[in-house]
């Protein structure tokens, strides 16, 4: 295995860890939803997953994560209010997030998961706008 496999493997066991603590902080952030504390951990955790993908060129990973942080730091920052749509928007950017994640290990790509729907449901949460009808 050369060294961008390792940093490629690396990553894929980090991210896959990050994603299980996020899962129980957007659980946790439900009970507490103006908890800043949780919604920093979840930012954090997807700022790290954006910034790696940026590098290792995994353009749609990079996508998803890149308009999350932003839902996310306009939840942290007070400027949205955590809704239970917006909560179901996150959950759905954590599980395309997966399914990126689950091909990079199978294939070493990002495959075929097609991740505008759930740019443009993230996109539309922000905007406080309803969803657009999937394509």
């Amino acid at each position: 295995m050369d060294g961008l496999d390792d940093i490629v493997e690396e990553f894929l066991v980090e991210s896959h860890e990050n994603l299980d603590q996020l899962d129980a902080d957007l659980v946790a952030l439900e009970k507490e939803p103006d908890s800043r504390e949780r919604l920093s951990s979840i930012f954090r955790t997807i700022h790290t997953i954006k910034g790696t993908s940026g590098f290792l060129a995994f353009n749609r990973l990079e996508e998803v994560t890149h308009v999350g942080e932003n839902l996310l730091s306009r939840l942290r920052d007070g400027e949205l209010t955590l809704t239970p749509h917006r909560t179901s928007v996150l959950l759905s950017m954590v599980d395309t997030v997966r399914d990126l994640l689950t091909s990079i290990e199978g294939s070493g790509g990002e495959g075929t998961v097609d991740v505008s729907a759930v740019v443009a449901a993230i996109s539309a949460a922000m905007e406080d706008r309803p969803e657009p009808p999937p394509a």
